[in-house]
């Protein structure tokens, strides 16, 4: 059985640009963009594996929560609402 690891996000509808911004605390930096949120969703694995590669590669440590598994674990994001 594969590991998933699961990383909480933060959304944000940017309206100056009229696009969704995805983001997760785990990762300064790390973000996606889409003009649907689907779309920025979509994008976000990908960006969160190629960012745990790159610093990997440079030797920065990774948080406590992102420290087991490998770039090429499956990576589901945790998407909550937050209180009006």
């Amino acid at each position: 059985m594969t590991d998933v690891i699961t990383i909480p996000v933060i959304v944000e509808y940017l309206e100056e640009d009229e696009v969704y911004c995805v983001s997760t605390p785990l990762l300064p930096g790390c973000r996606a963009w889409g003009e649907t949120l689907d779309e920025a969703m979509r994008a976000m694995p990908g960006n969160i594996r190629a960012m745990i590669a790159a610093w990997k590669e440079k030797g920065i440590p990774l948080p406590p929560a992102l420290q087991r598994p490998e770039p090429a674990v499956p990576v589901a994001l945790l998407l909550r609402g937050a209180p009006l």
